[in-house]
């Protein structure tokens, strides 16, 4: 019987929750055109402090990773932050899911002008029983793991959160 359990509570969070969850789905969403308010503006200043595509990746990760956070339990008790828009995320700090989270570092990557949307693919495991979703940002020929939500616990990027974080 717990198999069971087990096995519908996997599909439910793996497989069914990918069709009305936004940014877990998949499929990828597009860029925005226009972006919220001081966005763009963040973006341009971080771009005139980087060097290189790399450099870029680390501050837009040390900003929104500094931030936002995420949390596992807020996950479940902050539902309906799961359906956050861009332009309503934008305007928060504090708790954002990880799916939100890396939707702004993808704009930003993307945006920057540094990155295209093919340098960049989500990954997801299974992390205190439900799903977390980090990045793959291509640098220099490298995939590299970005974690944004787990910077403020002090995830580097190159790692990720793996089952119990």
């Amino acid at each position: 019987m717990e198999f069971y359990i087990f096995a519908v509570y996997i599909l439910t969070v793996f497989v069914l929750s990918r069709f009305f969850i936004p940014y877990l789905g998949f499929t990828e969403e597009k860029i925005p055109e226009r972006l919220p308010a001081g966005m763009q503006a963040k973006i341009d200043e971080l771009k005139l402090k980087a060097g290189s595509a790399e450099e870029f990746l680390g501050l837009a990760y040390d900003y929104l990773g500094g931030r936002f956070r995420s949390e596992r339990f807020n996950t479940f008790l902050k539902f309906g932050y799961l359906f956050k828009t861009v332009e309503q995320a934008w305007r928060m700090s504090g708790y954002l899911p990880c799916t939100v989270s890396n939707r702004l570092l993808k704009i930003f990557l993307v945006k920057s002008g540094r990155f295209k949307e093919a340098d960049i693919r989500r990954r997801h495991v299974f992390a205190n029983f439900i799903i977390h979703q980090y990045l793959q940002v291509k640098v220099g020929g490298e995939w590299l793991d970005v974690d944004v939500g787990e910077k403020q616990r002090g995830m580097p990027i190159g790692r990720h959160l793996k089952i119990f974080g």
